[in-house]
Order: structure tokens, then C-alpha cells, then sequence
């Protein structure tokens, strides 16, 4: 029964070229779906679609913005688990199942929820040779970084979430979906990560008074200069970002977002914490804040 990653994520859009365009400056690979809706693909195989906002198929959405995520899907370890939480959620929910094999559901704040087996893919991802005092791995060798994004896997997903929803929001992943609590603060929201992965976090629910919302998507890259030179290239495409680039404190990663034609937005990041089942969680009685540093607009131009 062990979820692993994000697997899909599924756009309903209502500019479909914007949405194009965007996601192909955001450095994805390129691809068609036989219906003939954009897809675009990481390198470790997750998928993302968009369709058109107004398309009958699409599951339903809280979220009230003409363009926005209508669905995350959860890859599962293998077909028995799949089977195994398909049996459990239909004891008190609708279940569907897609003709790919998709499972569907909703959880508590009604974000439609995907579980499909997961098929990753390796990525060649090398370490990148830093000087560092007599350790010289780039001798006679210059920097050149690559001038667009390439991101390496979707990492994780964020929902604002109503504050009267907020424990049984939270209790359907970790209980149903078997999610791991990273950190909760009393004033701001829960992190959690799948019990299949070690990241800080693949799943954030923001607690807000009175809406339920998607707010971003975030995509790990190599490090804090490809995250610069890929928010380089998104700016000088015309996209606006929604932030500096900066470092968080909780999941310490560096991050710089934009904000996503498709609804919500995206996030670079690099260098996220990563916890195992050894992890306590830590609750906080006020949010120890957004981030350690971040860079002044001035800085990024």
C-alpha cells in the first residue's frame, strides 16, 4: 500500500497556449496525449497534462479559478498496494477506477486524488564539482550553466485547506493514505511525506480561515544555479515570479516561484531535507517563518 512519489498531476486551463507555452519554458519535455491534450514529462517519468478548463472528464474542483490543478495522482509502489487502498477508500467514499487503471477518490477538502502505479524512471543526475579550498575537482575547467531549466521530478504538491477542515483534512492522508507528519505548525499548516519517500515533504496543506484553494507545484532542479538561471529564463520569457528566490526553513530547500498560467505556481527547488521513519515531527506553536534568507527584487532584476 505504499505511495511513492507524485505521478500526475492534471491542469483544467483556460488558455491553453499560455498553458503550452509556460510549461515549455519551465523546461519540461514535450509530448502529446492521444486525445490530443499537452503533456509534459520529467526526467524521472511523472507526467503532467493540461486539458481544457471547460473539458466534461475532468474531476471537479473546491477551488473556484477558471484554471486550476483538478487532480494529483499518487504513484503506488505496486499493483497489490493500489488494490489494497482502492478496497479501503471505497468503505466510506466513491471509488472510480480510469480504463489506464487509475484509481479516483476526493479527500476531505474535495481535491480529487489519483492512485496509479508508479513508474519511475532513473535520471542521470551527476554531481556537480565545486573547488573548495585544495579540493579542486574543476581544474582548467569553467563554470557554464545551462541557460534554461530541466527539471529532474515533480516534488511535491500544496493546498490551501479551510481551518474548520483542518484534522480530518490532515487525518485522511496520514490515516487512509499512510502519509508521514514532518512538521505542524499550530498557525500555518502540516507537512507530510509519502511513506514510500524521504522527503521533507511531498504534500503541504496550507490552513487558511475560509477557503479551499490550490496553491503550487513544486519541481526539485540540481542545485541553486540551475534555480537561478532557470528563473532567469522564465523572466526574460515575459512569466512573472510570485517570489525572490530564497531558502526555506522548513524543508531547508532554495526555491524561487512564478506564477503558472494553469492555476496556482510553480516552484524550483534544490536541496530539500530528507527524513525516514527515525524523523519525530515537530509541532510548532507559531510558524518559525517563511525563510532564512531571500534575495531583494533588486537582486534578480
Amino acid at each position: 500500500m505504499t505511495i511513492t512519489r507524485v505521478e500526475k498531476l492534471v491542469y483544467g486551463v483556460a488558455d491553453m497556449d499560455a498553458g503550452t507555452r509556460y510549461f515549455t519554458d519551465w523546461g519540461l519535455k514535450r509530448e502529446d496525449t492521444d486525445g490530443g491534450h499537452p503533456l509534459f514529462r520529467t526526467r524521472t517519468n511523472q507526467e503532467i497534462e493540461l486539458r481544457p478548463a471547460d473539458d466534461p472528464s475532468l474531476p471537479p474542483s473546491p477551488d473556484p479559478a477558471p484554471s486550476t490543478l483538478r487532480g494529483a495522482i499518487w504513484g503506488v509502489r505496486d499493483a497489490a498496494g493500489l488494490k489494497a487502498l482502492a478496497d479501503d477508500l471505497s468503505r466510506d467514499r466513491d471509488v472510480r477506477e480510469d480504463s489506464d487503471g487509475t484509481v479516483w477518490t476526493t479527500d476531505e477538502s474535495g481535491n480529487a486524488v489519483g492512485l496509479a502505479v508508479s513508474s519511475p524512471v532513473k535520471a542521470d543526475v551527476g554531481a556537480f564539482p565545486v573547488n573548495r579550498n585544495d579540493d579542486r575537482p574543476r581544474m582548467n575547467i569553467q563554470f557554464e550553466p545551462a541557460k534554461q531549466a530541466n527539471p529532474i521530478r515533480i516534488g511535491h504538491v500544496v493546498y490551501a485547506i479551510r481551518l474548520e477542515d483542518r484534522e480530518k483534512a490532515v487525518s485522511f492522508y496520514l490515516d487512509r493514505l499512510q502519509f508521514r507528519l514532518s512538521d505542524s505548525t499550530k498557525t500555518g499548516g502540516d507537512f507530510m511525506r509519502c511513506a514510500g519517500g524521504n522527503d521533507h515533504h511531498n504534500l503541504f496543506l496550507i490552513s487558511r480561515a475560509d477557503r479551499n484553494a490550490f496553491d503550487h507545484a513544486s519541481f526539485e532542479l540540481e542545485n541553486f544555479d540551475t534555480i537561478m538561471m532557470g528563473g532567469k529564463y522564465m523572466k526574460q520569457a515575459g512569466w512573472e515570479a510570485d517570489t525572490t528566490p530564497g531558502r526555506h526553513i522548513l524543508g531547508s530547500n532554495y526555491y524561487w516561484y512564478f506564477r503558472n498560467p494553469c492555476g496556482g505556481n510553480t516552484e524550483y527547488f534544490a536541496d530539500m531535507d530528507q527524513m525516514d521513519d527515525n524523523w519525530e515531527p515537530r509541532i510548532w506553536e507559531e510558524s518559525p517563518g517563511f525563510s532564512f534568507w531571500s534575495l531583494d527584487e533588486g537582486a534578480v532584476g
